[in-house]
């Protein structure tokens, strides 16, 4: 899936971005925190990988706040109604009656104003990590609040917005995920959303922000998720869905060390799709049939020894590109890539064969010798990537394949009938990890049968001397005699 046409609806003269994703049937809005920019997002693959996951079950609308990424620059901040107003505003220019909400940390307060304010557009509400009351108080912390974890989480927001574009809002989301790559990741977002002096203005407007009084006014079914072991406050939260009529508490699970910044919106989303679909995901819903195919570079390491690093480096660049254009022209998608050899998955086997040989063709331009896989079965998204034993299976008939070969399993064969290719047995195979044998063919290109030359469609003078045979033949030869002896005087020498 291509990131989405951004759309720009004008508010008060300036305009605000939003983006549709995704036919489903249930209508999700999506309100992005402050560094959250709808557009960058895209090059994350967890990210790429939530959008498209629920493009299958909803149709989404993301937008940020007024005055922050894809959208105009502002000189206010937008105050609560101001910014509850602006997704009314979004939910009528994409023509959605009734959606639900899903709002983060900042973001929840516009969104629980409108669900207070507008019942019947609102089916649902989703917040993750929210705050009601202010936490810039000059007595006692709010409820839900101790003294220490208000002021630790006041100081370290403002620590990590005067250094806007530095990435330290990172460590904020969970310690787990402050790790180079991921504070890489947060600060483009971050540099790209705002400029600096924009984001702290809206973090004091946040501190400042209470909307606690409208919880009770809320009607729709409401989520309100926690994440352990960051500086949002549990109690604070768990308070919130206490005051909501429909409100329930939930945390979330641990985020797993390595995780990157999408992977930790998998199971906000998880929520969101049980609270729009009544169910939970199903295992099922991430299993679909696919053709993968599998690629590898022959003796790498010799050409490696022979053109050297730098060269070597260029190649296998170029190899990269040559292989993302051909699986993209021919409909599929390129899962990964490590080292020298690629993943790929396809909606039929047929297009899989095909792309294997043209990959083979042009690779061999850069001095590559290239061997390829392909299988066909059920598969698992797991993130971005796939997983199951017919990801394992195509992986070792590639390994099995010798330079310039494509190699393919039984099932692509029976798939494949008609497709021009011709497949030569190579018997029962012992793949390692797999149990039994594979009955594993080499896939060649077949020269296509010529076509039976049609005959010429008849013209309207040839329907009716049919017609005339039919109902009249002494007529025609009279009339055939007549234009021989007409002929014949023609031709005479005078």
């Amino acid at each position: 899936m291509d990131p989405p046409v951004t759309r720009y609806i004008q508010r008060d003269g300036a305009a605000l971005a939003y983006q549709i994703v995704g036919e489903g049937p249930h209508p999700i809005a999506w309100f992005f925190e402050d560094m959250m920019h709808p557009d960058l997002m895209w090059t994350d693959p967890h990210f790429h990988y939530n959008f498209e996951r629920c493009a299958r079950f909803a149709r989404s609308l993301f937008f940020q706040r007024r005055g922050f990424g894809l959208s105009d620059p502002v000189e206010h901040v937008p105050p609560l109604e101001e910014q509850a107003d602006d997704v009314v505003a979004v939910l009528d220019d994409a023509e959605v009656d009734r959606a639900t909400l899903v709002g983060a940390a900042s973001t929840c307060g516009p969104l629980a104003l409108v669900a207070a304010r507008h019942p019947d557009r609102v089916s649902g509400l989703v917040l993750a990590e929210p705050w009601s009351d202010t936490l810039l108080s000059d007595g006692d912390p709010p409820p839900g609040w101790t003294a220490d974890e208000r002021d630790r989480f006041v100081e370290s927001y403002r620590d990590a917005y005067a250094c806007w574009g530095q990435g330290k809002l990172t460590s904020l989301a969970h310690p787990t995920l402050d790790v180079p790559h991921n504070r890489r990741i947060m600060a483009l977002l971050e540099r790209c959303s705002a400029t600096p002096r924009t984001a702290q203005k809206h973090l004091e407007w946040a501190l400042r922000a209470n909307y606690s009084l409208i919880l009770p006014a809320i009607q729709c079914p409401t989520k309100v998720l926690h994440q352990p072991d960051t500086l949002f406050a549990r109690e604070a939260g768990r308070r919130m869905a206490a005051q909501i009529p429909n409100g329930r508490f939930y945390e979330l699970p641990p985020i797993a060390l390595g995780a990157t910044l999408g992977e930790v919106l998998i199971p906000v989303l998880d929520h969101v799709e049980e609270l729009v679909s009544g169910t939970d995901h199903p295992v099922e819903a991430d299993r679909f049939l696919g053709a993968v195919l599998f690629t590898d570079v022959v003796r790498s390491t010799d050409l490696l020894a022979e053109v050297g690093d730098n060269r070597f480096a260029r190649l296998l660049g170029a190899h990269d590109r040559l292989v993302r254009a051909e699986v993209e022209a021919g409909g599929g998608t390129l899962v990964g890539i490590a080292g020298d050899g690629t993943l790929s998955v396809f909606d039929g086997p047929v297009a899989a064969l095909q792309c294997a040989h043209r990959i083979i063709r042009s690779t061999s331009t850069l001095g590559f010798s290239v061997r390829s896989g392909v299988h066909v079965g059920s598969v698992t998204r797991a993130g971005p990537g796939l997983t199951g034993m017919t990801v394992h299976i195509g992986a070792r008939i590639a390994a099995s394949s010798g330079p310039g070969e494509v190699r393919c399993s039984q099932a692509v064969r029976e798939l494949a009938v008609g497709g021009d290719f011709d497949f030569t047995d190579l018997g029962r195979h012992r793949l390692k990890g797999v149990p039994g044998q594979v009955q594993v063919f080499r896939a060649t290109v077949g020269a296509r049968p010529a076509q039976p030359a049609l005959p010429p469609r008849p013209t309207v003078s040839d329907r009716a001397v049919l017609t005339m045979a039919r109902r009249a033949p002494g007529m025609l030869r009279e009339l055939a005699r007549l234009a021989d002896r007409r002929n014949k005087a023609v031709r005479r020498p005078r």
